[in-house]
């Protein structure tokens, strides 16, 4: 008797797969799209090139984008977005995504309240957004934001860590290790001190818009307030590593976040 009702409770309980075969087709579809869009999204953001060459490309004034950063993390289930102009502005928002009806959800918490929601749809390996702001598309290499104005393209940066040398003003060499930052622009100062000038340097991975000159990942090395580098090397766009000596100052950068610490003599700057 009991085996038999056991096994009657088993034939009529729902099976995990039979719910999932009787949800929404939509809702499954969008439950999979929401978990490649919040895979997709975290990292750090530039428009560094569109900038760069809104001049070269001889744009009238009026069609510049403004110079901007993002940067988008993870705090749980939800994103923490800051916006950063080169003017100072920042702008900083919390978003919240979710499936409903089919159709992904984004809620931008701005100032402790829910300010706006956008629709969230894909496009083969990009998310398109509307409403808020306006539209904007994420994409495995960047994100395009059509807030009104010149759109804004921005590229995805890759996170770098250096170690850097100034010499100093008796011929020997100050290190400075574990200094993070980025390929779409990243710079990174070294202030002065007694024994150095203020020095700095910056990482571009660079991208011609036209013409035949072939993408490069460039290292810039910077010297006191000058906002044109003195010196630059260049390497293959996916580079792992790249470096510079000037004399003056030595760089090693090398992708990702680990802390490289060389062996050098800093009596004369050499070795690694």
């Amino acid at each position: 008797m009991m085996r038999a009702l056991l096994l009657g409770l088993l034939l009529c309980a729902p099976s995990a797969s039979g719910f999932a075969q009787n949800q929404d087709p939509n809702s499954r579809i969008a439950e999979r799209d929401l978990r490649e869009f919040k895979r997709l999204l975290p990292g750090v953001y530039t428009n560094e090139e569109q900038v760069y060459f809104q001049d070269n490309l001889g744009l009238p004034e009026a069609e510049h984008a403004p110079r901007v950063e993002l940067t988008m993390r993870r705090a749980g289930d939800q994103f923490l977005s800051v916006l950063s102009y080169e003017d100072g502005r920042r702008v900083e928002a919390r978003h919240d995504f979710r499936v409903e009806d089919g159709t992904i959800r984004a809620v931008a918490i701005r100032g402790g309240r829910a300010d706006c929601e956008r629709v969230m749809t894909r496009e083969f390996d990009s998310f398109h957004g509307e409403g808020c702001d306006g539209p904007f598309t994420v994409a495995p290499d960047g994100m395009v934001l059509d807030w009104g104005g010149p759109p804004i393209h921005l590229l995805r940066a890759r996170p770098f860590t250096c170690w850097a040398m100034p010499r100093k003003a008796d011929g020997t060499y100050e290190l400075y290790t574990d200094l993070k930052t980025h390929d779409q622009g990243g710079r990174v100062w070294l202030e002065a001190t007694s024994d150095h000038p203020r020095v700095g340097f910056r990482l571009r991975n660079v991208r011609w818009p036209a013409g035949a000159n072939r993408d490069s990942f460039v290292l810039y090395a910077h010297r006191g307030d000058e906002a044109e580098a003195e010196s630059y090397t260049w390497a293959s766009p996916d580079a792992e590593r790249l470096g510079i000596n000037t004399r003056w100052l030595q760089v090693s950068c090398t992708a990702g976040g680990a802390a490289v610490t060389p062996s050098v003599n800093l009596e004369t700057g050499s070795g690694e």
